[in-house]
C-alpha cells in the first residue's frame, strides 16, 4: 500500500509518530485509569492520542511490509541482515495489533468510565475491571513499541556500529 513519499520510505517517517504518540497515549491512559478526577479534562486528548496511535500503527505496519520487501531484495545474499529485518517485521506485526488494541480499549474505557452527567454508566466493579484493562493495554502497547523499535534500530544500524567499533564519536 504505502511505500514512499518524495523518495523516502513512508515507514521511516511514520514510525517516529508511533514511537512518540503511542507511549504518550499509554501514559495518559494510565493516568485516566487511576485518577478519576482527571477524566473530564483528559477525555478529548486521550481520544485523539488513541486514534492517532491506531492509525499510525496501521500505516507503520503496512508501510513496513513494503520496506521489508525492498530491504530483503536489496540484501538477498545477506542472511543475517534478512533475519534482523524479519525479526523486526514480526515484532511490528504485534505492535500494530497492540496499537489498534490500545485504541479500542481507550475508546471503550472512555465510554465506560466517563458517565453522562449524573449517575454512573456501570457499577464500580466493572469500572475497576475497565480501568485495569486500560492499564494493561497501555503497558503492553508501550512494551511492544519499545521492543519493535529496538529490533528496527538493530536491523538498520547494527552493521554500521559493528563496522565502526573503536572509532570515537567525538563526544564519548
Amino acid at each position: 500500500m504505502l511505500d514512499t513519499i518524495a523518495g523516502l520510505p513512508v515507514h521511516v517517517l511514520v514510525i517516529h509518530a508511533v514511537v512518540v504518540i503511542a507511549p504518550l497515549t499509554a501514559l495518559a491512559a494510565i493516568w485516566y485509569a487511576v485518577r478519576p478526577a482527571s477524566r473530564p479534562g483528559l477525555t478529548w486528548p486521550l481520544t485523539a492520542g488513541a486514534l492517532v496511535t491506531g492509525v499510525t500503527g496501521l500505516i507503520a505496519g503496512s508501510s513496513g511490509e513494503a520496506l521489508e520487501r525492498r530491504v530483503t531484495a536489496a540484501n538477498a545474499g545477506d542472511a543475517a541482515a534478512i533475519k534482523l529485518v524479519h525479526d523486526h517485521a514480526e515484532a511490528g506485526d504485534l505492535a500494530r495489533i497492540f496499537c489498534l488494541g490500545l485504541m479500542v480499549v481507550v475508546l471503550a474505557a472512555i465510554f465506560a468510565l466517563l458517565p453522562p452527567a449524573g449517575a454512573p454508566r456501570f457499577g464500580a466493579g466493572l469500572a475497576n475491571v475497565t480501568a485495569a484493562l486500560l492499564v494493561l493495554a497501555a503497558l503492553a502497547t508501550t512494551g511492544s513499541v519499545i521492543l519493535t523499535g529496538h529490533s528496527g534500530a538493530k536491523a538498520a544500524w547494527a552493521d554500521q556500529v559493528t563496522a565502526t567499533n573503536g572509532v570515537s564519536g567525538g563526544g564519548d
